[in-house]
């Protein structure tokens, strides 16, 4: 079954060369994806020019916290710095669930950057209510704290 969400944000007084750096760079990849809290672990696997291929851990509950289950995700992002994109390909759960997502980054006129990110994915009807439902709260919490990784932008 398939599912898509997406979210934007804007990133005020943060110029667009900054924010793409900091949200899509090697160097900065591991702070961007421990945003999310259920992060526990990550590790970068290559860097070859625009690509990056790494892999997380992320703990999460079902149920109502009934259910709690660690489940690695293996991402391929490939970047395009003329765009201001990136594309990600994910393998979640040794393919329970795949997930591709695309984020790209637009200047706002008063010299932000907005970052808007979809993500389409493909899982087995019994995961759908669950990647659905959390999958989008997951994405919305975790594109709002964005913000703190330009904590020492002067605004």
């Amino acid at each position: 079954m398939k599912f898509q969400f997406n979210h934007q944000i804007v990133l005020s007084s943060v110029p667009i060369d900054l924010a793409f750096e900091r949200l899509t760079s090697a160097s900065h990849l591991e702070q961007v994806t421990r945003l999310s809290e259920s992060v526990t672990d990550f590790q970068l696997l290559s860097n070859e020019n625009d690509v990056l291929r790494y892999q997380f851990v992320d703990n999460i509950s079902m149920l109502s916290g009934l259910v709690k289950k660690s489940i690695t995700t293996v991402v391929k992002q490939s970047r395009d710095r003329n765009k201001k994109t990136t594309l990600s390909e994910s393998d979640v759960d040794q393919g329970t669930v795949t997930i591709v997502k695309c984020r790209s980054l637009k200047p706002t006129d008063d010299g932000g950057t907005l970052v808007l990110e979809t993500i389409e994915g493909e899982c087995s009807m019994l995961h759908q209510p669950f990647c659905k439902q959390q999958g989008y709260k997951a994405l919305v919490e975790h594109m709002n704290k964005y913000h703190t990784l330009f904590n020492d932008v002067k605004k």
